[in-house]
């Protein structure tokens, strides 16, 4: 420890590291059990403290001055709470601050005549102010999740759902294989929350397009579902093919044109596979930014999206059959092709 103090003293004289970053290397992650009966006890607190401190105060009197009042009290408790260092105080901040919004979202709903809408709306804007005060990553992530299922719920078109969809999976590539020109900037923290709710968010959008015609999406959706499968399949093989145009651009000429040809055959040949296209795409700009948890999400959203193309009725078997062999020999000749490459390299 005390060798890493050192260490990080020296970087921080030779101007490599500020000071906000020398803090935060020093500090010492707690083993996950810890950190996950940290984060039991500080909510079980904060459900504590907030039913005696909101309970009485709602109880004494209906009113929405009240309320508005006992929200922006808790706001700003969380965001005091969370400019402190123990994971016990931050934890509880997320608990407050949730707490806090769901009161404020509750307020402007009663506020605005019980309105359907004001509620989303209201809780996507107050979680993306909350995003510009000091909240750790789990709180920014939260944030960004709130607001993002907000105004997801508010799309009733499945074209414009799948417009959506391809938008966010193509900022996540984006941000993923530009990962080390962002990561010293001093918003990094709040990018990579960005980052990897877009990712999660573009997965689950994904899947769901490709399951729109199993799904009875009737209560919310329009009847273009046709259509919007059309769009996830063709803006999944443009974003497949762009992220593999952009990851071979260091290989020799014949070789990008062989790997673009095979990964154009295969958009043909696994057109039907949306959530295929797309989370391929995810997973190779995961892999290029060295994140093996969220490659490992990538390609577990492949498995559901191939299992889900297999199984499906549109298709018979034989054909679906023959599409996934033909597919298997193009990986596998795309696979001997970089490593050939490597071997010219080495």
């Amino acid at each position: 420890m005390a060798h890493n103090g050192s260490l990080l003293a020296q970087l921080q004289q030779a101007g490599v590291v500020d000071t906000e970053q020398t803090q935060r290397l020093a500090q010492h992650g707690s083993p996950w059990w810890l950190q996950l009966l940290l984060g039991f006890a500080a909510w079980i607190a904060s459900l504590l403290i907030i039913s005696s401190f909101v309970g009485p105060l709602l109880a004494l009197t209906d009113n929405n001055a009240v309320r508005l009042f006992a929200a922006v009290i808790l706001l700003a408790t969380a965001i005091w709470l969370a400019t402190q260092t123990q994971e016990f105080l931050q934890h509880m901040s997320v608990a407050i601050a949730m707490a806090g919004q769901g009161l404020l979202v509750y307020a402007l709903y009663d506020l605005f005549g019980q309105q359907e809408d004001v509620p989303r709306y209201a809780s996507a804007l107050i979680s993306g102010l909350l995003l510009f005060s000091p909240l750790n990553q789990l709180h920014q992530r939260v944030s960004l999740s709130i607001a993002a299922a907000c105004l997801l719920s508010l799309l009733s078109s499945a074209a414009a759902l799948a417009v959506v969809s391809s938008v966010l999976a193509a900022t996540a590539v984006w941000l993923w294989c530009n990962r080390p020109h962002w990561t010293s900037f001093v918003q990094a923290s709040r990018i990579k929350s960005l980052l990897e709710v877009a990712t999660l968010a573009a997965l689950s959008l994904t899947l769901f397009g490709q399951c729109l015609l199993v799904v009875d999406s009737s209560n919310w959706l329009d009847d273009k579902l046709a259509l919007a499968q059309a769009l996830y399949s063709a803006l999944g093989s443009i974003l497949l093919i762009s992220t593999v145009f952009w990851l071979s651009r260091l290989a020799t000429v014949p070789s990008r044109l062989v790997l673009l040809s095979i990964t154009t055959l295969l958009c043909v040949l696994l057109y039907p596979a949306s959530g295929l296209l797309a989370s391929s795409a995810l997973l190779l700009a995961c892999f290029y930014g060295c994140s093996q948890r969220w490659a490992a999400l990538c390609l577990l959203s492949m498995l559901f999206a191939l299992s889900q193309f297999y199984y499906s009725l549109e298709l018979n078997l034989l054909h679906k059959s023959g599409l996934l062999a033909l597919s298997g020999l193009l990986v596998l000749a795309a696979w001997l092709l970089l490593q050939r490459y490597q071997r010219r390299l080495v």
